[in-house]
């Protein structure tokens, strides 16, 4: 029986692969001779994805196109990749961000190999070369041929606070996908 289970699952899995890879790579807005999804990923924003050849991507990836992507030719890239363009205004209308989005182009050159588990933030540029380790959190600029690890969490910068107490203090605070609340009780 639980072989039986297996096969049908992995028919299934090949099928919405297959299927998945046809409607991804007929919206990108530009893409090269070979660009491959294997296994089952959620992409958004196609039309404002620009990528080469040879470009591999493995299952479970997530990618938000939104903002802008580029990917150059012989990418190869792991398993459970999140990678955004955009990311919620958290100095907007409410707490902790509000409905509107900030947009950032995210570059990646030619010959990079992108480990399992990475998570690629808006605005990053990965340089030609690069081999992103498991596990890694990128942003900003990747320099050519560097092999980058994650380090222990640092600050990245600090909100602006006298606008954070603003909207503290209205009690403007933002429910699902920063819906403004029209009471804290919501």
């Amino acid at each position: 029986m639980g072989r039986l289970f297996f096969f049908i699952n992995h028919l299934w899995v090949s099928f919405i692969s297959k299927y998945l890879n046809k409607k991804y790579n007929s919206k990108i807005s530009r893409t090269g001779n070979s660009i491959r999804f294997i296994g089952i990923s959620k992409v958004t924003g196609l039309e404002n994805i620009e990528a080469g050849n040879n470009i591999h991507i493995a299952e479970n990836a997530f990618i938000s196109g939104k903002g802008g992507l580029t990917i150059g030719d012989n990418v190869h890239i792991s398993r459970n990749l999140v990678l955004y363009t955009n990311n919620h205004n958290y100095e907007g209308d409410c707490l902790p961000y509000d409905t509107t989005f900030r947009f950032n182009k995210v570059i990646i050159e030619k010959n990079v190999w992108i480990g399992m588990n990475v998570t690629i933030l808006p605005g990053t540029h990965i340089e030609e070369g690069v081999i992103v380790g498991a596990g890694s959190v990128v942003a900003g600029r990747i320099n050519k041929f560097e092999i980058i690890g994650s380090p222990i969490a640092s600050l990245l910068k600090s909100r602006n606070v006298e606008h954070y107490n603003r909207l503290e203090n209205e009690k403007k605070y933002g429910g699902p996908s920063g819906t403004p609340l029209k009471n804290i009780n919501q």
